[in-house]
């Protein structure tokens, strides 16, 4: 998943696109829990890519968390 793909699902679920960008941290981009949680369902059941919750609230920016998703759907 690149960045812009990334960004697109974020701000879909709410975020603003100001906010979404690679060095921010999740805080930053408005990430709290319920966020994290609906983004693992999101990319589970839409996307096809299980991403385990614990690992998405390991990573501390927006590009780590890029980077997960990449690793998971096989493309890292």
């Amino acid at each position: 998943m690149t960045f812009d793909e990334l960004k697109n699902l974020l701000v879909s679920l709410g975020l603003d696109p100001e906010d979404v960008t690679p060095e921010a941290t999740r805080e930053e981009a408005g990430l709290d829990s319920l966020l994290l949680t609906e983004l693992a369902l999101v990319l589970r059941k839409e996307r096809g890519v299980p991403v385990p919750e614990e690992e998405l609230y390991a990573a501390t920016t927006v590009s780590a968390i890029e980077r997960l998703v990449s690793a998971h759907a096989g493309v890292a």
